[in-house]
């Protein structure tokens, strides 16, 4: 068993019935081609003329036009590459931001501790306490 039989045996398709699947759409193809080729012969000289000149006219104006999306392609890439820029930074600072979470809540219980408070009212009287 090849490889790609491996795949397709892996996804539960089997050769024969790809095959088959590749036979009845190259039949309708076929099919559809014929009667297109056959529906086109039954057309006069004027028609094809002019279905010919309409089709150049839309390839030039196609091939010369400036669309936006042919603007906004390049672009693209660059949106792509910044916005995983952004977000590589968020989940590195995320991470940073855990580890000095707990001295920062050190902070705030500090400040929030009435009796912190008071020994910052009586500095002057406990620097004066640790010079004596």
């Amino acid at each position: 068993m090849t490889t790609n039989e491996q795949k397709q045996s892996s996804v539960g398709l089997e050769p024969q019935a790809i095959s088959a699947a590749v036979d009845r759409d190259a039949a309708l193809l076929a099919v559809v081609r014929r009667e297109m080729d056959r529906s086109c012969a039954a057309l006069d000289g004027h028609t094809l003329s002019r279905l010919h000149t309409m089709r150049a006219a839309a390839v030039a104006k196609q091939g010369s036009r400036w669309t936006l999306s042919r603007l906004f392609v390049p672009f693209g890439g660059l949106v792509t590459a910044c916005a995983l820029v952004v977000a590589v930074n968020i989940g590195w600072n995320a991470h940073k931001a855990e580890t000095t979470a707990p001295a920062a809540m050190e902070d705030i219980e500090l400040l929030a501790d009435k009796e912190a408070l008071d020994l910052y009212a009586d500095y002057e009287f406990y620097q004066w306490l640790a010079q004596n």
